[in-house]
This record gives C-alpha cells, structure tokens and sequence, in this order.
C-alpha cells in the first residue's frame, strides 16, 4: 500500500501543475480577447471578467498548494532561529498543528460553502454554478493538510527545519 502513495503523490501533483498552467493561460488569452473585442471591435465579451474573476479563485488555491508542496511560504525565521534546536522542533510542530486544524476547518466549512453554492449561479454565466468555483477550497485544502501531517511527522522524527540556510534571518 505504501509503494502507491509516490505515485498518487507525483500524479497529484502534476494535476496541480498542468492545472495551474491551463488557468493560467485561459486568464491570459480570455484577458487578451476581452481587449481586442472591447477596444478594437468594439463588441466586448460580457461574461470574461467574471469567468477571469472566478478562475483567479482556483489559481490562488492551487497556488497555496504549490507553495505548501515547496515548503515556501512566508515567515519570519530570525526570533525561532535564536532560540535551541529543541524549542524550534516545538515551535515547528505547534505551527503545524495549527495549520491542519486551520485547513481542517477550511474542509468542514468549505464543504459547506459547496452546498450553499449549489443554489446560486454567476450572474453573466447562468451554466456556472458557484458550486463548482468553490469546491476547490476543500479539495485544496485536503491536500494541505496531507503535507502538514507529512511535514509534522518529519518534524517529530527527524527533528526541526533549519531555515536559516533558506534566505537567511528575515
């Protein structure tokens, strides 16, 4: 069982991957078509802000993903770096911790939201229901917490990240 965790972890991956790219690029081209048919044709698209808009929702989660897969997200290293390598484990895991129960309750009420958005369409994209745009945030979300139990079992094994090689005292 556990020789299939790599593989769903790589496929989930380059899901996210080819995802965020695709997106990425519709935002682009759809941005791009929006301009030419607004100021050069004279007929703008009216439903492309809001389908951009709603695209810009999934690319911020799976970004979030991205940046939790690479371990890159923001912090202040300086004060935890002062401190022994043994209050850093703790600090670690306690930061850990707190991010599954932060995406934990980003499930449970994503989940939620899903349901809520069942019932409601976009306005200039009456075949969109919100359903749909918001059922990434749990989906995301899921995954997050996957890696923070991954993280906080290193943690716990192997004992704390030294980021003080990672850009140094921020």
């Amino acid at each position: 069982m556990w020789k299939v965790v790599p593989v769903v972890k790589k496929g989930t991956e380059q899901i996210i991957d080819w995802l965020s790219i695709v997106l990425l690029f519709g935002i682009f081209a759809l941005g791009i078509a929006q301009i030419i048919r607004r100021w050069i044709l004279h007929n703008p698209i009216v439903w492309s802000e809001e389908l951009i808009q709603l695209t810009y929702v999934w690319i911020c989660y799976l970004g979030w993903v991205i940046a939790e897969r690479a371990d890159s997200h923001i912090r202040i290293t300086a004060i935890c770096n002062m401190f022994p390598v043994k209050v850093q484990k703790w600090l670690q895991i306690f930061n850990h911790v707190l991010c599954i129960i932060f995406s934990a309750l980003m499930v449970f009420y994503g989940i939620k939201l899903v349901g809520i958005g069942m019932k409601r369409t976009a306005v200039s994209l009456r075949w969109l229901n919100f359903g749909i745009v918001y059922v990434i945030g749990p989906i995301c979300n899921f995954i997050i917490i996957c890696y923070e139990l991954a993280a906080l079992a290193e943690c716990i094994t192997k004992g704390p990240k030294d980021y003080s090689d990672v850009g140094g005292d921020e």
